[in-house]
């Protein structure tokens, strides 16, 4: 006991703060679990609570690319789903980047409303350049105040240089 008392009389300021040293690493290594490592399994968080009640039918799925597939211009069209995120892939043959937006755009006249409300909506329309055909891939999502239209990326392609 005298060496405690002893180590306390002459180390006063150094036990004093190792132990304040010791209670903050308690604190950021609390901190560092509960908002970086967490508890939760999904690595969406907490954003996806209520899909489960709206889960993207086959039915739906098969009308949007029926819709797209409706024009001779397309060869391609996939849609699947990832969280809250729509993508809907066409792929076309000799069609004009203009008409490919209107081809795309027809296809938001199927998806139902609910599923405007809940589903972030993604399009990438595809066409491989020809000896005849200029090829593009273009973006766009759901317009997030009307939706009824889409909003395109204005990102122009990159050309190889030779």
């Amino acid at each position: 006991m005298k060496k405690i008392k002893d180590l306390w009389n002459n180390n006063r300021v150094l036990v004093v703060l190792c132990t304040i040293i010791i209670i903050c690493f308690l604190i950021m290594g609390a901190v560092v679990i509960k908002y970086f490592v967490g508890f939760n399994s999904s690595e969406y968080g907490d954003r996806l609570e209520d899909i489960e009640s709206l889960p993207l039918k086959d039915e739906d799925r098969i009308a949007i690319e029926n819709k797209a597939k409706e024009n001779e211009n397309v060869t391609e069209v996939s849609v699947h789903t990832q969280g809250k995120i729509i993508y809907i892939r066409i792929v076309f043959t000799n069609a004009s980047l203009d008409r490919a937006k209107e081809i795309a755009a027809s296809t938001l006249e199927v998806i139902n409303d609910e599923y405007k409300a809940h589903y972030d909506i993604h399009y990438t329309l595809v066409q491989e350049s020809t000896d005849t055909v200029e090829g593009y891939t273009i973006m766009g999502a759901k317009n997030i105040r009307n939706n009824s239209t889409i909003i395109w990326n204005n990102n122009t392609p990159v050309t190889k240089e030779e």
